[in-house]
């Protein structure tokens, strides 16, 4: 009975992945430091499965949380070498519009709906970066849908609120004090991918 259980329990397992598995597809293109900053151009394809837009066509509203990370390659514990940089996106369709439109936490004009998704990151300093040693990016990107508490929370503190139409709410759009966890997602597809070993002197290159 212990044998058949796991058998059960096993095919649950793959019958549920299969049902929330996505064609969600992370790519990273370049790591380049064009300035004093090393930054990582990331790529994102079919952002939303069909199973989301639909939704999303309806008048609901994603979440797309790409989280970057940089990340020093050594023989035996890798080593991080900045904070992860978590980017924040917020995808829906205005009642009149018939595309969608995805807008960043600067709180600038939505923009339609590219695929593919090109996001650029600054991951930090070019300082902390050594030209002799080697490196890789490490991207977790997750779409998904938030309780509506959890939407409202995000939309105001992304994106300001309503009333909100001062200097101050303008200032207060481009303060994003709500970094959205992959737990808050009721439902959601997640893509993973990290990038081949980049000499640092690649890294470095402008």
């Amino acid at each position: 009975m212990a044998r058949v259980f796991l058998v059960l329990i096993a095919c649950v397992f793959l019958v549920v992945t299969s049902v929330w598995a996505g064609p969600l597809d992370v790519r990273v293109k370049n790591v380049r430091t064009p300035s004093s900053a090393v930054t990582a151009t990331v790529e994102l394809r079919d952002v939303i499965p069909d199973r989301f837009r639909k939704l999303v066509e309806d008048g609901a509203v994603l979440h797309l949380r790409v989280q970057t990370e940089l990340w020093e390659s050594r023989p035996v514990w890798d080593r991080l070498v900045y904070p992860a940089i978590v980017s924040v996106f917020r995808l829906g369709r205005a009642p009149a519009a018939r595309t969608i439109s995805i807008t960043d936490t600067s709180g600038a004009a939505p923009m339609p709906m590219a695929d593919p998704l090109p996001v650029i990151v600054n991951l930090g300093d070019s300082n902390r970066v050594t030209a002799s040693e080697r490196y890789y990016v490490h991207v977790v990107a997750t779409l998904g849908m938030l309780a509506d508490q959890e939407v409202d929370a995000v939309g105001d503190a992304v994106f300001g609120r309503a009333a909100e139409t001062n200097g101050l709410g303008s200032l207060g759009r481009l303060v994003f004090r709500t970094v959205l966890q992959v737990s808050d997602y009721l439902q959601s597809v997640t893509a993973e991918v990290k990038s081949r070993r980049l000499s640092g002197q690649d890294v470095l290159q402008r």
